[in-house]
């Protein structure tokens, strides 16, 4: 199975991506590539070397979550659900979040950073209730963030709690599911104490 860039971008596909331990094709420009991600950047100028193939292999990558991290090298927008505490938006975006970590795509997870932002501010709690096991997925999802060098910022953070202290939330249960986290962040960790100290003033 073989994938291409959008047709619509400008330059030809002379790089061919083996993505996945199935090895499914995808042919690029090397340009577009090594423009975003400093793992690129590396691995073309290597590959680019004369009499070399141009060809690189991601054994390591899952297929799904590449092709999403390709989609927003090609001008695409990030996706994050209205739902992205849900089970599934969850897993995915943390998927895409470790693609972006491993090859080095700091803008990509810049971009996600302020799109989870954005859900954080236009959450209604009088609207739309969250239960314990999304409090979860949220705090997964912001430690990801910061593991793959990007923030949320504090202010965010602050308005974000000060709306569940407001609601019948606890945040005692959000503090539950960030003592639950395989591997936090210590920045990340350090402005959620922080924001918990200042959203009780």
């Amino acid at each position: 199975m073989t994938f291409s860039a959008p047709q619509y971008i400008p330059g030809e596909t002379d790089l061919v991506l083996l993505i996945g331990p199935e090895e499914i094709r995808f042919e690029a420009n090397h340009n577009i590539l090594a423009s975003q991600s400093k793992f690129f950047e590396a691995a073309c100028r290597e590959n680019f070397k004369e009499g070399n193939e141009r060809v690189i292999k991601l054994p390591e990558v899952q297929f799904e979550p590449m092709i999403k991290v390709l989609a927003w090298l090609y001008r695409a927008d990030p996706e994050v659900p209205d739902d992205f505490m849900g089970d599934e938006p969850t897993s995915t975006i943390l998927n895409i979040l470790d693609v972006a970590d491993f090859l080095y795509i700091d803008d990509l997870v810049k971009d996600y950073s302020r799109s989870v932002e954005r859900k954080l501010q236009a959450w209604d709690p009088s609207v739309t209730q969250i239960e314990a096991a999304e409090f979860g997925n949220c705090v997964k999802v912001m430690n990801k963030i910061y593991q793959a060098r990007g923030s949320i910022k504090r202010r965010e953070l602050l308005n974000f709690f000060r709306k569940l202290k407001s609601s019948s939330r606890n945040i005692s249960w959000l503090m539950d599911a960030a003592s639950k986290v395989a591997e936090p962040n210590g920045k990340f960790y350090q402005n959620l104490s922080y924001v918990v100290m200042k959203s009780c003033i």
